[in-house]
């Protein structure tokens, strides 16, 4: 598995370096923005860490280039606490997971290997195609599309629709979504949920209504 990681602090990237190839992750490194977008264009790694501040350009924009090569790949950013407004943002852009500055290793790597896990678990699972209503989802391609007409979503996006079209009328709490689809407690943060939900809406316009606010509980996909 290759991980890119790209941040400007020496001392950050040698301490996620020396983590992550303990536990037998190859792992790519980059100092600017510019130069970790040409590294995920031509490496292709399994998964990206990035810095929210960087010196050439900012993580957020590092994030969109980035969904325009390719989508599916896991982003996990990094963030000062203070900095609650670029998580948000990261968030909507795209990003699967942040963690904040100071961190933890032992949580990084945690959290890798969760993100990591389902995406091999999907990976050996059985080609399927669910089709209910206005949507199709092909669950191995990992594709969705809206009256025959695909969209592109992020890994985050795709878990979520998929878990409720597999569960189309069922109503997911914002915790239930946080331990199903990001796979452990988010911070408590349900925050995140609603951003996912939020972009969701957006990309299945004007088709936006069959994700119900079930309000004071949650969400459910209704077909």
């Amino acid at each position: 598995m290759n991980i890119l990681v790209i941040d400007d602090e020496i001392s950050i990237i040698n301490l996620i370096k020396m983590n992550l190839q303990l536990e037998g992750f190859n792992v790519l490194t980059s100092l600017m923005g510019m130069e970790g977008i040409e590294k995920f264009k031509k490496q292709k790694p399994d998964l990206v860490i990035l810095d929210v501040m960087l010196p050439d350009i900012s993580g957020h924009d590092v994030i969109q280039k980035m969904q325009k090569i390719n989508n599916d790949i896991p982003i996990i950013m990094l963030t000062a606490k203070s900095q609650i407004n670029d998580r948000l943002l990261g968030l909507q852009l795209g990003a699967d997971d942040y963690i904040t500055k100071p961190f933890n290793s032992t949580e990084l790597i945690l959290r890798i290997k969760a993100i990591l896990k389902r995406i091999n678990k999907k990976e050996k699972s059985n080609c399927n195609i669910i089709e209910k209503g206005i949507l199709k989802v092909f669950k191995d391609e990992r594709r969705v599309f809206i009256n025959e007409k695909e969209i592109s979503l992020t890994y985050k996006e795709f878990d979520s629709i998929l878990l409720m079209i597999e569960n189309s009328n069922k109503v997911f709490t914002r915790e239930q979504l946080l331990n199903k689809v990001w796979g452990y407690d988010f911070e408590g943060n349900t925050r995140a949920v609603d951003i996912l939900i939020q972009r969701l809406r957006k990309k299945i316009y004007p088709y936006s209504e069959v994700i119900k606010t079930v309000y004071g509980v949650g969400y459910k996909l209704e077909l």
